[in-house]
């Protein structure tokens, strides 16, 4: 398979140094390419190499985020991530795998529910809330106090609900899901959006996590072990200068994705730090698609060996809906 995807990509060479490949050429064959392997390879392949200096690696991945790549292209079409990945759908899960976790964690009450831009809680005057679509990322609205959308916003709705984000992406998590849109309640930290966590998690052992601050201005990331020491990595963007504390719940905040990573090879569990304790995010399956680099590469590298190496897949359990692993 490797041999006739690289064989593809020499063909299509010409094709992708047009600087228009990752803009309005690329998201148009993205649509018409087929939902197969060698489409889904072919359509990240480059935007692989151009960050990483390399072709990926599927027979024998060296890294963390080949890994996520190899995963990406080669799983099959049936795997559903939808229990875990769908933010209405989630929250259902979290709340019952909970139930046997020793630490608290809230889920945030879904205040409306619906597949229709032009829903009557729309038109009026929006309570204090945070509206999302169910089925993609970066689909967010905050609404700070209760007021009317505006007709931005509510133009954004009807754009989030026409596009099937798995098409753009070619991510697994958005093949099997239905397009929605929630609105949940503000989570209580004041008039500031709540400090995120994201817990980098193997078969139920946290390896490390990824601090983001200020994610709707000035924007930066820090990476810290799980006894909080800043590590000397960053991904994607750049890092804060000053250290900061550790979140007073963090000690929960582990057992808690401990807990909800336990049936999977890796997930990334998303956990928010509010004035009431820890709120649960969001679970991700390949952050950043496989396509955002930690600098140092040595970093990548080690995470692959330590934590995905040497480890067989993880079987289907008794739920049937397990994410299997490619081996």
């Amino acid at each position: 398979m490797e041999t006739i995807l690289e064989s593809l990509i020499r063909s299509f060479t010409q094709l992708m140094k047009l600087p228009s490949y990752n803009g309005a050429l690329g998201k148009t064959l993205a649509k018409i390419l087929p939902d197969t392997p060698w489409a889904s390879y072919l359509l990240s392949c480059r935007v692989f190499r151009r960050n990483y200096g390399f072709w990926p690696r599927l027979r024998q991945p060296r890294t963390f985020n080949e890994w996520l790549f190899k995963q990406k292209v080669m799983l099959p079409k049936s795997t559903s991530f939808a229990p875990w990945v769908d933010k209405q759908l989630a929250k259902d899960f979290v709340s019952s795998a909970l139930k046997n976790c020793s630490a608290p964690c809230r889920v945030a009450k879904t205040l409306h529910h619906t597949s229709s831009a032009d829903d009557a809680f729309f038109r009026g005057v929006v309570p204090r809330c945070v509206i999302k679509g169910t089925h993609g990322s970066g689909m967010t609205i905050l609404v700070r106090e209760p007021r009317l959308l505006t007709d931005e916003e509510k133009a954004s709705l009807h754009e989030w609900l026409a596009h099937d984000y798995f098409w753009g992406s070619r991510e697994p998590s958005y093949r099997h899901l239905t397009p929605a849109v929630i609105a949940e309640e503000f989570l209580p930290s004041g008039e500031q959006v709540p400090e995120d966590y994201k817990f980098f998690c193997f078969r139920g052992q946290v390896a490390f996590i990824q601090h983001d601050a200020d994610r709707y201005g000035n924007h930066t990331r820090c990476l810290y072990s799980p006894d909080w020491r800043r590590m000397n990595v960053s991904k994607g963007i750049g890092c804060y200068e000053a250290d900061v504390p550790p979140p007073p719940d963090l000690a929960s905040m582990l057992a808690v994705a401990e807990c909800l990573s336990l049936e999977h090879d890796f997930v990334r569990v998303d956990l928010y730090q509010t004035d009431e304790g820890v709120f649960f995010g969001e679970m991700t399956f390949f952050p950043g698609s496989g396509l955002s680099p930690f600098k140092p590469i040595s970093f990548d590298e080690s995470i692959y060996q330590q934590w995905l190496a040497n480890q067989p897949p993880t079987p289907r359990g008794g739920n049937g809906n397990l994410i299997p692993a490619c081996a």
